[in-house]
């Protein structure tokens, strides 16, 4: 999307070479992150945080990694009707500049699945998010049994 803004709009000029360049570095920051402790035999945890745009154009965020899961999912968590809660695959987050989305328990999540080893509770684990655009945005995310007091 915004390659595609920086195609239309190269035309020799100072500014469009530095715009041009091909790279997009967004100013996009991880606040308030923190896993899920679980049992030492869990295929799976879950991950919560809060991701800022700081810069000045907008930030989809396609996906998630770390280096303990064999498959990091962004995960949704919708209320149905009849009450039933219910997860899904939450494709992308869109935040727009100075937005921010929060990763929260009870709400959309991180889900670290396939694990190669089980975090214990006191250990930090690094946590990237996969923008479409650049590089991607890391974190050390502490292993906690419950959620810390903000």
């Amino acid at each position: 999307m915004l390659n595609h803004f920086y195609k239309k709009t190269c035309q020799g000029a100072a500014l469009a070479a530095f715009l041009c360049s091909g790279i997009v570095h967004a100013d996009v920051s991880i606040s308030e992150g923190w896993l899920r402790a679980v049992p030492p035999v869990s295929p799976t945890m879950a991950g919560y945080l809060t991701v800022t745009n700081n810069g000045a154009f907008s930030v989809k965020i396609i996906g998630a990694s770390s280096e303990v899961a064999g498959h990091t999912m962004l995960h949704s968590m919708k209320t149905l009707k009849d009450g039933t809660r219910k997860m899904g695959h939450l494709h992308h987050i869109m935040l727009e500049p100075g937005e921010s989305f929060s990763l929260s328990p009870g709400g959309d999540h991180l889900m670290l699945m396939k694990l190669r080893r089980v975090p214990q509770p006191g250990e930090s684990v690094t946590v990237c998010l996969m923008p479409e655009e650049g590089d991607e945005i890391c974190a050390n995310l502490p292993v906690l049994r419950e959620a810390p007091e903000v």
